[in-house]
């Protein structure tokens, strides 16, 4: 029988696609428990986590969208160093 356990990082509510300015292309996705405290709104606490990692980055991110996970519809974007709703 196999384990129905997933892999906290393929569980996430949100993942975040990155481009950084030397062309490289990565896809994060997000934590959304913090394992030590309950969480009141997990898909925020993502989303937080994932905006947080790539401002910690700063000019190194050329852009970077992030998604909902069950719809692939895009939350937000980075453009011009700001996170902005995305164009409908």
């Amino acid at each position: 029988m196999q384990p129905t356990s997933v892999k906290p990082s393929e569980a996430g509510l949100t993942k975040c696609w990155v481009v950084f300015t030397n062309g490289n292309k990565k896809s994060f996705r997000s934590y959304d428990t913090s394992g030590r405290y309950a969480v009141a709104d997990p898909r925020d606490y993502g989303i937080r986590g994932l905006k947080k990692m790539v401002d910690r980055w700063g000019k190194a991110v050329e852009r970077a969208i992030l998604y909902d996970t069950a719809t692939g519809q895009p939350i937000e974007k980075l453009e011009n160093g700001q996170w902005v709703a995305p164009q409908v």
